[in-house]
C-alpha cells in the first residue's frame, strides 16, 4: 500500500488532471480534506489510503483499456 504523503496526493491527482473536489468526491471527503491532507496538515486514514488505492488502480485500468 502507498504511504500517501502530502507530495504523492498532489502529484496523483496532478497526474490525472483531477481537481481537488474531484478527487474528493471519488473517495468520499470534502475538498477542502483533501486540501489539508496535500498541505499535510491532516494524515489519510487507513481506509482513506486504500480508497487513494483503488482509485488510482481503477484509473489505471480505464486508461489501459482505452488503448
Amino acid at each position: 500500500m502507498n504511504t500517501w504523503k502530502p507530495e504523492d496526493i498532489k502529484m496523483f491527482r496532478e497526474k490525472w488532471m483531477l481537481s481537488q473536489k474531484a478527487l474528493s468526491e471519488l473517495v468520499g471527503v470534502t475538498d477542502n480534506y483533501i486540501y489539508l491532507l496535500e498541505k499535510g496538515v491532516k494524515n489519510p486514514s487507513k481506509t482513506l489510503k486504500l480508497l487513494f488505492n483503488c482509485v488510482s488502480e481503477n484509473l489505471q485500468k480505464k486508461k489501459e483499456n482505452e488503448k
